[in-house]
């Protein structure tokens, strides 16, 4: 797999992707990212009952107030956002915020969700931290996937944000900092491809998200509240064919 490095932990990690600090916005807390190429911006939740919207380059565009009590995870969708509150309700919006459907339940073992993907076949990606486990679930609500970070090399412990790269078919998982404060890339079963530490750009990281025609990666860190914006490139391709990734962004 390429240089092993080591954190001061003790812990031995596979060499990390490639990824470049370009900036970090302060005192913005980001606890759930979701990229969003039909208005060219990221969605963000900041653990309260807003959502954020901000453009590629972290300018704040919209403040939307919904009618959950606190939104813990969101991710996008064709028709606009699926926002979840941490307690196994989710409800559907439009993209200014107005509700599409009633609260209800994507999966019957989901309680904890600390971070949500919907991925191109309309099947949706999600973490959580209590027991650390990775699933896919099905728009019904079956489980397609289920893994356990405890079991990966190294540990994934306190899985917090996720999503995927179209191009390379990588998932991409912030672990806190409870856990190796890192981010997680992982082929498609959840073989470990790389970890890179992330703990000289912020403490306790919580959301990620990437825009995938730039490689442009977000990482929230909710120590200190702060996002940070990387240049990013995948460790390997792990797809045959790429997957489908919404229109082009028109503004970057």
């Amino acid at each position: 797999m390429g240089t092993v490095v080591a954190l001061a932990t003790g812990i031995a990690l596979p060499a990390g992707a490639e990824i470049f600090h370009r900036e970090t916005i302060q005192n913005f807390r980001a606890v759930s990212i979701a990229y969003d190429a039909l208005v060219c911006g990221i969605w963000v939740a900041n653990e309260s009952h807003e959502i954020v919207l901000l453009s590629t380059f972290g300018k704040e565009l919209r403040r939307i107030e919904t009618d959950m009590g606190m939104v813990r995870s969101l991710t996008v969708e064709e028709s606009g956002l699926l926002i979840a509150s941490g307690w196994g309700e989710f409800r559907r919006l439009d993209r200014d915020g107005r509700p599409i459907d009633t609260p209800f339940r994507l999966s019957e073992t989901l309680y904890d969700t600390e971070g949500l993907h919907r991925d191109a076949d309309g099947s949706f990606l999600a973490v959580e931290d209590d027991p650390s486990r990775l699933m896919r679930i099905a728009p019904d609500g079956t489980i397609l996937m289920e893994l356990f970070g405890d079991s990966f090399d190294p540990p994934m412990t306190e899985p917090q944000g996720i999503t995927r790269d179209p191009y390379s078919g990588n998932i991409l998982v912030v672990d806190d900092n409870e856990g190796l404060n890192s981010l997680f890339e992982l082929a498609p079963n959840g073989r470990v491809l790389s970890v890179s530490p992330l703990s000289q750009y912020g403490f306790d990281a919580e959301g990620v998200a990437l825009q995938p025609e730039t490689g442009t990666l977000y990482v929230g860190f909710d120590g200190g509240q702060a996002l940070a914006i990387f240049d990013w490139v995948p460790t390997e391709i792990t797809i045959d064919t790429p997957l489908e990734r919404g229109p082009d962004c028109a503004y970057s």
